[in-house]
């Protein structure tokens, strides 16, 4: 009977902590958890072009990347080492940025309805020397608001 017990608390932990992978998962891909750091940023999205966008449709680099370097912020925040509202906005990821804004903006459906503008973004990007945010850096967020998350600390140090 001794033995039975061990298997059952060992499927019963496992269980348990695939749900609470399962309900992390669920709770960190929402907006209202990306807004309890990243309030002014939602303030200058809901401003900016693309309001109806959720934030990981544009700031995702896979799920993997996300959570790891989602942990190490977190960590850095209540360790005192970052203040979202303090440091400059992320533009680690170019590349990744813009195979996010490419799957809308360059989907098949804007080939089809748009072959100009399709082609002429195709042939900029081919090479590899641009991105979306060379010539489109500030698209999305309102600059003006956004920059007033430098003045307007969360809390005090």
């Amino acid at each position: 009977m001794g033995r039975l017990w061990v298997v059952l608390v060992i499927i019963m932990l496992f269980l348990g902590l695939i749900a609470a992978g399962v309900g992390g998962h669920h709770v960190s891909t929402q907006n209202d958890f990306c807004i309890t750091c990243h309030a002014y940023e939602k303030v200058s999205w809901d401003h900016g072009s693309h309001p109806q966008v959720d934030c990981l449709t544009c700031h995702t680099k896979g799920f993997v990347t996300d959570k790891i370097q989602g942990a190490r912020k977190v960590y850095l925040m209540f360790s005192g080492q970052v203040n979202p509202h303090h440091d400059a906005p992320s533009q680690t990821h170019p590349e990744k940025i813009s195979e996010n804004c490419s799957a809308c903006h360059l989907s098949d459906y804007i080939r089809e309805n748009d072959p100009d503008f399709f082609q002429e973004h195709t042939e900029i990007m081919a090479g590899g020397r641009f991105t979306c945010l060379t010539c489109h850096g500030d698209k999305g967020h309102d600059p003006a608001l956004q920059a007033l998350r430098f003045k307007a600390p969360r809390y005090t140090q």
